[in-house]
């Protein structure tokens, strides 16, 4: 009888250990297919972005393409009618002017292909100097009046909410930040509406430091849900840009976050279609010891 028991304990055991075998390599199969799934699953996010990317770059060639050959023409065709009319100095200096224009055009296209390849190769650093904010909102308003005027803009500058007026900055990006998005503002919103930029500090920054927000806003066409998820991604367009007329790369908006981002900032942004979009710029910036807005 012993040796039956001994037998019957024996037999239970192996039992119970081959099940406990088979538990833990069901449980590791288990696993294994969880951890091939994920693997999957991460290579088809890697596959989608992939393809993302070399579709966006393919729109973008496109588009590009098509944004530089217009300037382009223009400067060929305008420069062979003024040749042929270098005998009259009123007709020849309008199509000087238009030259001008489309040649601006073509470089502000050219600067951006260039600093979108600055940064992704990390050459562009941040120089800190010391700036007046309403002098830099001042050269703002020069820069763009010739565009004010010719669509007749309503647009506004409201510095009211300011304390530290004097700041310490890299004042060439924090004016291209502004410039980008001012630009499209006008470019994106019809003749007689209303663009701006309204800077607000906050109480909410350490001793020697302000906290700022930049709000560009404008009554333009405004964006779609789905084109904000992919506003500031490199190539970005919105669909049919091109074929209504409005030119651009789609690197603006993706120079303009990298630059706030170099800067230890962020960038939000709020639209709705056919009422306009409103971009708001945080940064913390130093403050000059030497004056505070009473």
């Amino acid at each position: 009888q012993r040796v039956i028991l001994f037998a019957f304990l024996i037999i239970v055991l192996l039992l119970i250990g081959v099940l406990f075998l088979a538990a833990r390599l069901v449980r590791n199969r288990g696993r294994a297919n969880d951890a091939l799934q994920q693997q999957k699953e991460q290579m088809q996010v890697l596959s989608d972005q992939l393809k993302e990317a070399t579709n966006a770059k393919i729109a973008f060639f496109t588009n590009v393409s098509h944004d530089l050959r217009t300037p382009m023409n223009a400067i060929i065709g305008f420069t062979s009618l003024a040749i042929t009319h270098s005998d009259k100095p009123e007709i020849l200096n309008n199509y000087l002017q238009k030259i001008m224009i489309s040649s601006n055009h073509l470089l502000s296209l050219i600067n951006d292909v260039l600093d979108m390849s600055r940064i992704e190769s990390g050459k562009v650093t941040i120089k800190e100097v010391e700036c007046s904010l309403p002098t830099l909102m001042h050269d703002l308003r020069s820069i763009l009046q010739s565009d004010i005027k010719a669509k007749n803009f309503n647009f506004y500058i409201d510095t009211v909410d300011v304390d530290h007026e004097n700041i310490f900055c890299d004042k060439l990006r924090l004016n291209q930040i502004l410039l980008n998005l001012l630009g499209n503002s006008m470019k994106f919103t019809p003749p007689g509406g209303t663009v701006g930029v309204k800077v607000v500090e906050e109480n909410t920054a350490p001793e020697g430091y302000a906290d700022f927000k930049f709000i560009v806003f404008d009554t333009g066409i405004g964006m779609s849900e789905k084109f904000m998820e992919k506003i500031f991604k490199p190539f970005s367009r919105e669909e049919n840009s091109t074929v209504s007329g409005i030119q651009g790369t789609g690197l603006g908006l993706a120079i303009t976050k990298n630059i706030v981002s170099m800067m230890g900032g962020s960038i939000d942004v709020k639209s709705e279609k056919n009422k306009g979009s409103e971009f708001t710029v945080s940064l913390r910036l130093h403050t000059s010891n030497s004056q505070k807005k009473i």
